[in-house]
């Protein structure tokens, strides 16, 4: 006698209802865990601009370095909209502005992936720049300290922003679920 061996079509059936029971609970955990870490990478990659340009002031005498919205990747966009991109330039007059001959781009940031938006708030209301002096401190045309808030946002709200906090000082700390730099709450556009 031989005997056959594979499933039956009622095995086979339990088996796929289990699979699409196992994958419709999957599937919005990852898609979660994938916004959360788009965020995370997002806020790592501004927070490691914000260090590059801090220690770029300070290598750099006579002149400030600036980090501005650009959309170009190669002037300041005078947008408050950084989720375009935005650059590192060595400012030599501090006007936060390219200047063909002087200043330097040292360092440009392509567009946020998946829709989320960048938006500052503070400098002392100059939203599309931050100018870091010699000594790695954001400060103010007139130069007096500044302090300021990187929001990072996506689809999801205010709920699940994220954001970078610089003191006047020049430091930096992420805020999850919090206050900006000066005590306001987050907000996403």
């Amino acid at each position: 006698m031989r005997y056959q061996y594979g499933l039956t079509l009622v095995e086979l059936m339990v088996t796929l209802v289990v699979l699409s029971i196992v994958i419709g609970v999957a599937i919005p955990s990852f898609q979660t865990m994938v916004a959360n870490n788009r965020i995370a990478s997002q806020l790592n990659s501004l927070s490691g601009t914000i260090a590059f340009a801090r220690s770029s002031a300070s290598t750099r005498p006579g002149a400030s370095v600036t980090l501005c919205a650009s959309a170009n990747g190669a002037t300041c966009s005078g947008s408050a909209l950084w989720e375009n991109g935005w650059i590192v330039f060595r400012d030599v007059d501090g006007d936060a502005t390219v200047d063909a001959g002087d200043d330097e781009v040292l360092r440009v940031n392509s567009e946020l992936s998946g829709g989320n938006t960048l938006r500052v708030r503070g400098f002392g209301g100059v939203n599309s720049s931050v100018r870091f002096d010699a000594e790695g401190m954001p400060r103010l045309p007139a130069g007096a300290p500044a302090a300021g808030t990187f929001i990072v946002c996506d689809e999801r709200g205010v709920s699940n922003a994220e954001a970078l906090v610089v003191s006047g000082a020049g430091q930096v700390r992420v805020v999850r679920d919090g206050l900006d730099h000066a005590g306001a709450a987050i907000a996403c556009p």
